[in-house]
């Protein structure tokens, strides 16, 4: 089993310390999840306080090479990444350099001929833009953000619903939200990550990624088939980058738990700002985005609010927190902080998400021993 590390105040990884529990019933859930062919390799870390306090890789992160999961092995995290985006915009509108409220085709011009709507109504899910997730031919280049915002614009329906009156998850309002960070920083989405985030919190292993990045300890993505000779076979080919903003990033468990634990004690802006990011989204009327959900499928969700990038527990949730489910082409990760008792868990696979993997099961084993 793996040792584990904090997070420094320098953002350094610090020297590990002592489990402060024993981790048999996420070894139990995860081993059961790959004796049951739900996933190739998994990585699963457990902090509470900005401590970590469990670290552990099973499985096979290339089943070519036969190469292990580590604690250290990266993943793509898919949809996690909405958190890093609206962050990045955070940042930015810390810094003064942009006006979450104001209307986007200011500095989108593709977005003039469109009903306005802001910063904010992309981070909340509530601009209403079309998300096509039709299988049309990949681009032949890679595209910015900027020009897919722009594709995005040029749709033949751009929107779901009148902006801000509705609230419908769609990876085209985070598309938009990497294109303007890149319109406003100057820089590629990748660099604005680096820059914004990973750079001053010190943790490397987040960030945007590219089919054409050579990175160390990347686990290799699997969709799983009914062949029961063949369990799994490559993902489909995609280039993350054309994710952007709505899913490009990859990291490693520990990683993400840092992550949480720096947003949440204002490492990354000031507590006004966090408090912005946590902040349940409201529609133009003033009523919580939840009060018209546009798609009758998401009543689910029940009271539970969507944020900047982030699940945010409603009334009558037992514990408050906070949490997002990530997938992509062969990856699923699901990132969760319980504010109250300050504990985090990341849980990363190199399947495509689905009933095999094994988040259920270690958020049950997680609030059995580190939340009694």
């Amino acid at each position: 089993m793996a040792g584990s590390a904090a997070l420094s105040t320098s953002g350094a990884l610090a020297k590990p310390v002592k489990r402060t529990a024993s981790g048999k019933g996420i070894d139990a859930a995860v081993a059961e999840s790959l004796a049951n062919r739900g996933t190739p390799g998994a990585a699963v870390a457990v902090a509470r306080n900005g401590t970590m306090a469990y670290s552990r890789g099973f499985g096979m992160a290339n089943l070519e090479t036969g190469t292990q999961v580590g604690p250290d092995t990266i993943f793509g995290i898919g949809s996690l990444t909405k958190q890093f985006t609206a962050a990045a915009a955070i940042k930015l509108a810390a810094q003064g350099k942009l006006d979450l409220k104001a209307p986007v085709a200011e500095r989108l011009p593709a977005f003039k001929i469109l009903k306005p709507f802001s910063a904010l109504e992309l981070m909340h899910q509530t601009a209403g833009l079309h998300s096509d997730e039709s299988d049309e031919p990949v681009a032949p280049r890679t595209l910015t953000q900027i020009e897919l915002a722009a594709e995005i614009a040029g749709q033949k329906q751009p929107f779901d619903f009148e902006p801000g009156s509705a609230w419908l998850y769609s990876n085209a309002n985070y598309i938009v939200l990497g294109a303007l960070i890149e319109a406003v920083s100057g820089q590629s989405y990748a660099d604005a990550i680096k820059t914004l985030i990973a750079g001053p919190l010190g943790l490397p292993q987040l960030a945007s990624d590219s089919s054409r990045d050579i990175v160390p300890h990347r686990a290799s993505g699997y969709s799983a088939t009914d062949n029961a000779a063949q369990t799994f076979i490559h993902a489909a080919s995609l280039d993350p980058s054309q994710a952007g903003g709505a899913g490009a990033m990859r990291g490693s468990a520990e990683a993400l738990c840092h992550w949480h634990h720096a947003l949440l004690t204002a490492r990354l802006f000031d507590q006004a700002h966090v408090d912005l990011m946590l902040s349940p989204g409201r529609l133009r009327d003033g009523r919580l985005s939840s009060a018209n959900r546009f798609n009758p499928d998401d009543a689910h969700y029940g009271d539970t609010e969507y944020a900047c990038g982030l699940l945010v527990s409603g009334p009558s949730e037992a514990r408050a927190n906070l949490v997002h489910y990530g997938a992509i082409s062969g990856y699923s990760a699901v990132l969760q902080t319980y504010r109250d008792q300050g504990v985090t868990f990341a849980v990363l696979c190199n399947a495509d998400i689905g009933p095999g993997v094994p988040f259920r099961a270690v958020r049950k084993a997680v609030i059995a021993e580190w939340l009694r």
